[in-house]
């Protein structure tokens, strides 16, 4: 009768470590995503203020997409000479990308590129709204 208690207790124990490691997985990359998410919107807010500083004008950030590591921030620009949506878009993803390499390998580079993990390869795409009166 031992014998076959330690079979069974040796089965169960082996279900619940296959299952916590696999919540353990997902849960992890979950983790990653929303860490991303944050630096993301942290980067961006960042050059907005550099932006609002230089140019006097008022950027907002309307809303952050995620879609299979591509992360989308939708901004919207609002009075003063703000530079062509080109330049606001690529100031603030390369400040994007590199608070997004900081939250992950942990520190900033000097350039900023798309940051590959294990679950995905983040890049950030900037979509500019121009609002006028």
């Amino acid at each position: 009768m031992r014998g076959q208690s330690s079979a069974e207790m040796l089965i169960l124990v082996g279900a619940i470590l296959v299952a916590v490691a696999s919540l353990l997985y997902s849960g992890a990359g979950n983790n990653e995503t929303a860490v991303v998410m944050s630096a993301v919107r942290a980067g961006a807010e960042n050059e907005i203020a550099a932006l609002d500083i230089e140019y006097g004008c008022a950027i907002d950030i309307e809303q952050l997409d995620f879609d299979s590591g591509i992360i989308t921030v939708h901004v919207t620009v609002r009075g003063g000479p703000p530079p062509d949506n080109q330049a606001i878009s690529d100031n603030i993803r390369m400040g994007a990308l590199k608070h997004v390499y900081n939250a992950i390998v942990g520190f900033l580079p000097e350039t900023a590129e798309p940051v590959k993990t294990s679950y995905y390869t983040y890049d950030v795409v900037v979509e500019v709204t121009r609002v006028s009166k």
